[in-house]
This record gives C-alpha cells, structure tokens and sequence, in this order.
C-alpha cells in the first residue's frame, strides 16, 4: 500500500518535469535561422557583406526576438528543466543577436541566475552579454569579449580595470585575454597561431 502511494506522489512530479519539446523545437529553429543566415554571410565574408544578406539577418533577429518575447511572456525564462540545455542555449542566442538592447539589459539578470543555478547558460555567455550591454551604453567592458577589427588588428574596446581582467575571466572560467586576443587573429586571418585549433 505505502509503495503504491509513493509511485503516485512521484509519478505527477516526472509529468511534471519533463521538457517541453514543442518549446524546444521551436527555439531550437530559431537557432538554426539565426546560424545560417550568419554561415552565408561569413561565406559572403563579413569584411563586405552583401546588403541583402545583411537586411536578412536584421530580419530574423528583430523576429525571434519578437517569437521569444513571448515565450518569456508566457513561460518566464526558459531553464533546463522546461526546455533543456539545448533550448537554453538557443535562447541565449536569440538575446545576443537582438537588436533590443533593452531587452537584452532586461535578461541580463536571468542568464546571471541560469549560469549560478547550473541551467545550461555558460560563464562566457554571461560575460559577452554584460559587455555588449555596457558597451552599448558607452561603459567600459568588464570581460574583455568586445573588440574591432581595425586596419588588420583586434583592438579591444576600453577595459574596467584591465591589470584584473584575467581574475574575473578566470571566475566565468574563460581563457586569459591574451589566448582570446589569439583566438580573434586566428579567426579573422590575421595571424596564425599553430597552438590553438578552431572548432
């Protein structure tokens, strides 16, 4: 009789908790819209982008920008146990690429909270977002992950208290500065550095 009861009280806890796929689904593809049109354009070469591309490109931010207001509208921040990591991470996507720097101040808090709890936001996420939105409002970054390329370099924009910029990388487990800065002139073909391989 006790086991029977047991099963029935952990039984709706399971329904419970399951992932909602349909939601997953549909930040999921909202993802991939977002990649591709950012593969054809890296295709294209994002030096000079081709204009139609890039109007594209404003056209599904400003989009799923809109789709996922409305899922926090209706759901709060999406977490790992409502649509899993993968759905996570394509909502993080969605707020980095949106055109809504409003909106994107205004998540800042959640992600902040996903990343303490273990839901599927990672410390670097958190710091390119708090950047970009400082940087947006003419701050100084505090990570480090915001930079140009200007005449053949990466120049990083202006640094809060950048001798300690390495600690507080090291706190998001992010790679020092320097091995970043190495990264960007791999990537943008600016130098090539043997030591580090690109996924």
């Amino acid at each position: 009789m006790i086991r029977h009861l047991l099963l029935l009280l952990i039984i709706p806890f399971y329904t419970f908790a399951e992932v909602n796929l349909p939601l997953q689904k549909e930040l999921i593809e909202m993802e991939v819209e977002d990649q591709n049109i950012r593969n054809k354009i890296g295709e294209a070469g994002w030096q000079k982008p081709p204009k139609a591309l890039l109007e594209k490109m404003m056209q599904i931010d400003k989009s799923n920008t809109e789709k996922l207001k409305a899922i926090i509208k209706k759901h709060s921040w999406v977490t790992t146990d409502l649509v899993g990591v993968n759905g996570v991470g394509a909502a993080f996507l969605v707020i980095q690429h949106s055109p809504d720097m409003a909106f994107k101040e205004k998540m800042l808090p959640y992600l902040k909270k996903s990343y303490l709890n273990g839901e599927g936001v990672s410390g670097q996420q958190v710091a390119l977002l708090t950047d970009r939105v400082l940087t947006a409002k003419g701050n100084k970054q505090v990570y480090g992950t915001q930079a140009d390329i200007i005449e053949g370099k990466v120049v990083f924009h202006p640094i809060e208290d950048e001798v300690n910029v390495d600690k507080r990388r090291q706190e998001m487990k992010m790679p020092p500065l320097d091995f970043y800065l190495k990264i960007m002139e791999k990537m943008h073909g600016i130098k090539d550095h043997p030591e580090i391989e690109l996924n």
